[in-house]
């Protein structure tokens, strides 16, 4: 299945620039699909281990709790706006 993401001008440009770099070095062209998942692996490791993803969930309760009923509507907008793009089949 495929999605939308939003990126601006200034990172499209720079990901068309490494994406050239690399359909250089491997002689044949790439999709983003295959960029985005090269970034991806060449990532280090500790960005995905679960000791990160503990810290990053200890980080909750920042929001006010005034702001977190505005939150909770914007993210539910985002996911009903991607549905409509890209209705879940069943």
């Amino acid at each position: 299945m495929t999605t939308t993401i939003q990126i601006d001008d200034e990172t499209k440009k720079k990901l068309f620039r490494i994406k050239l770099r690399l359909e250089e070095q491997k002689g044949q062209a790439i999709t983003y699909n295959d960029l985005i998942a090269y970034l991806i692996e060449s990532q280090p490791s500790n960005l995905i281990r679960k000791s990160n993803l503990r810290e990053f969930r200890s980080l909750k309760g920042i929001l006010p709790k005034s702001a977190k009923k505005t939150y909770l509507d914007e993210k539910r907008k985002d996911l009903n706006e991607e549905e409509k793009l890209a209705p879940i089949k069943e």
